[in-house]
C-alpha cells in the first residue's frame, strides 16, 4: 500500500477541508442559537399528558441531535486539517511550496511555474516534489510503502 496517494488526495482537498470548516463553524452558530430561542421562547413549565411530548420538545431535541452531528463533521475536518498542517510542519517553505503548487493550487503548469519560480531544472524540480511527498506523508502516516 502505498500511502503517497492518500497524502495526495489529503493535499487535494486542503482547500475544501477550509471551507468546510468555516462553513460548519457558522452552522454550528445558527443551530446554537435557534436551539436557545426555542428554549426560551417557546417550552412551557406545564406537564405535557400523553405519549406524544409536545411539539417544541420535539424541535428541540431535534436541534440538538442535528448539534451533535455538525459537532462531530466538524471535529473529523478539524482532524484532517490537522494532519496537513502536521505533514507542512516537516519541510520547509520550499518544500512546501512545491506540494501547494502541484496539489493544492490550482496552477495550470505548476511544474513550469515553479522552474521559473526557483530557477531549477524540470527533473529537480520532480525530484523535490517526490522528496516532499515523501517527508509529507511520512509525517502524516508514518509510512510511505507498507
Amino acid at each position: 500500500m502505498d500511502y503517497r496517494n492518500y497524502a495526495i488526495d489529503l493535499l487535494k482537498r486542503k482547500t475544501q477541508l477550509e471551507a468546510a470548516y468555516e462553513s460548519l463553524g457558522y452552522e454550528l452558530e445558527m443551530l446554537e442559537n435557534e436551539k436557545y430561542s426555542v428554549s426560551s421562547a417557546t417550552i412551557s413549565p406545564a406537564p405535557v399528558s400523553g405519549t406524544g411530548g409536545n411539539r417544541y420538545e420535539n424541535k428541540l431535541v431535534n436541534l440538538i441531535v442535528l448539534i451533535d452531528d455538525a459537532r462531530f463533521r466538524r471535529k473529523i475536518v478539524e482532524r484532517e486539517l490537522k494532519m496537513i498542517e502536521m505533514g507542512f510542519s516537516v519541510l520547509d517553505a520550499y518544500k512546501r511550496d512545491l506540494l501547494e503548487m502541484h496539489y493544492v493550487n490550482n496552477i495550470p503548469s505548476p511544474t513550469v511555474a515553479a522552474m521559473e519560480k526557483y530557477y531549477k531544472e524540470r527533473s529537480q524540480i520532480f525530484e523535490d516534489k517526490k522528496k516532499a511527498l515523501e517527508a509529507f506523508t511520512r509525517a502524516v502516516y508514518g509510512v510511505v510503502f507498507i
